[in-house]
C-alpha cells in the first residue's frame, strides 16, 4: 500500500520535490507553518485511523493547567502577572511503544522521503528519528470539552499529521514570531483580543511543519462525539536522542515501555 500521496507529492522526483520544498520554505518563512493537505493516501489514512482508534483505551489521560512557558527574549521580560497565567491541557496521549512498529504510522515516520522533505523545508542539515521507545510517534486524542491551551514549544519545530478532525472545534490557532513581542501583546493573545493570531486550516490527512518555539499556539475546545486525533512525529538533530524521564512522566504518566 502506498502511504504518501505521490500524485500530489512526488518526492522521489528531484525537480518536483525541489518545488514542493521551496513552497514549504516560503510558507515557513512567512507564517511559521507549512501545510501539506492530503499528504497521505485515503487508504493509508484509513489504516492509521483504525490503528489509532483501536489503541485509544490504552492512552494516558492528561488533565492539567500549565503555564505557557515563554521562550526566547520574552522569557527574560515576562512580568509576574504573565508568568502566573495558565492554560488547560486536556487530552489523551498514546505512547509510541503501544503502536505497531510495522504499522502504517511508524512506517511513514521512518520514511527517508518524509525526513528529507522535513529537513530541507526547515533548513536543517540532518534529521534523525528519536530512539526513545515512548516518544517518537505519539497519538493524541481530544474529545468533548478537551483543549490544548496556549503555549510555546520547547522544540524548534513540530511535524504532525492530522488523522481525524473533530465534529466542531479543535481548530489550530497561533500567533507567529511572538517570542520577541511586548508583554502586553502576549496578554492580549491570551485574552483573545489580539490581531496577531491566525487560524491554520488543517484537514484529516494534512501534514504540518510548524515552528512552535517562537509561536504562541493552541488547539481550541473540541465539541461533538468525534475525537480529534493527531499523530506527532518527533525528529531530532542529534542521533540517538532520548527524552528526559521528567518529560515522559509528564506527558505519558510513565518512564518505561510496556508491551503493546
Amino acid at each position: 500500500m502506498s502511504i504518501v500521496n505521490t500524485a500530489l507529492y512526488p518526492l522521489s522526483d528531484k525537480t518536483r520535490r525541489a518545488e514542493i520544498v521551496a513552497n514549504a520554505a516560503r510558507q515557513l518563512d512567512k507564517d511559521g507553518a507549512a501545510a501539506f493537505p492530503a499528504f497521505v493516501t485515503p487508504e493509508a489514512l484509513a489504516d492509521m485511523v483504525a490503528e489509532a482508534s483501536a489503541r485509544f483505551d490504552r492512552a494516558y489521560r492528561r488533565d492539567q493547567r500549565l503555564g505557557f512557558n515563554p521562550q526566547g527574549p520574552l522569557a527574560k521580560v515576562a512580568d509576574e502577572a504573565l508568568l502566573k497565567r495558565a492554560s488547560p491541557y486536556s487530552m489523551w496521549i498514546l505512547g509510541s511503544d503501544l503502536l505497531d512498529d510495522g504499522g502504517t504510522l511508524c512506517t511513514l515516520y521512518r520514511s527517508p522521503e518524509l525526513m528529507t522533505l522535513a529537513q530541507e523545508a526547515l533548513g536543517i542539515a540532518r534529521l534523525h528519528v528519536t530512539v526513545d521507545p515512548l516518544i517518537n510517534v505519539n497519538v493524541t486524542y481530544m474529545g468533548e470539552g478537551d483543549q490544548h491551551g496556549w503555549h510555546f514549544d520547547d522544540n524548534d519545530f513540530v511535524v504532525s499529521l492530522l488523522l481525524q478532525a473533530a465534529e466542531t472545534g479543535g481548530a489550530f490557532e497561533y500567533a507567529p514570531e511572538v517570542d520577541t513581542a511586548p508583554v502586553e501583546d502576549i496578554h492580549a493573545i491570551l485574552d483573545g483580543n489580539s490581531s496577531r493570531t491566525r487560524l491554520q486550516k488543517v484537514e484529516a490527512g494534512t501534514l504540518l511543519l510548524f515552528r512552535g518555539r517562537k509561536a504562541l499556539h493552541r488547539v481550541t475546545e473540541v465539541a461533538g462525539g468525534k475525537h480529534r486525533i493527531i499523530a506527532l512525529l518527533s525528529y531530532h538533530t542529534e542521533p540517538g536522542f532520548v527524552y528526559a524521564d521528567e518529560v515522559k512522566k509528564n506527558g505519558l504518566g510513565r518512564i518505561s515501555a510496556i508491551a503493546a
